[in-house]
């Protein structure tokens, strides 16, 4: 690939001792910790807006579908209206 005057080649794997490296968490971890419901209402209240996994819904038998996208027009531009100025000419003879 040749970018200005430079020239770049992809080199394939930069990992020459052929260890593997690993990404984000450790095998077998897990981001989600159990917490009582009466807990969790105690600390953000009942009406709260809680996200859960659509995995762990599913899994309890609740359906998930993605909400629908509603393309609305976007709103006429106001009609600029100039600001309108009186006024009167005198011309004068010499």
């Amino acid at each position: 690939m040749t970018h200005g005057s430079w020239v770049c080649y992809f080199r394939g794997d930069m990992n020459s001792d052929n260890t593997k490296r690993s990404k984000g968490r450790p095998a077998g971890s897990n981001s989600f910790i159990r917490i009582r419901a009466c807990d969790l209402i105690k600390m953000v209240g009942e009406m709260a807006v809680i996200p859960v996994s659509k995995v762990w819904l599913r899994e309890n038998g609740l359906d998930v579908a993605e909400p629908q996208i509603k393309i609305i027009a976007p709103a006429p531009a106001p009609e600029e209206t100039e600001e309108k100025i009186q006024f009167s000419l005198t011309t004068f003879e010499d």
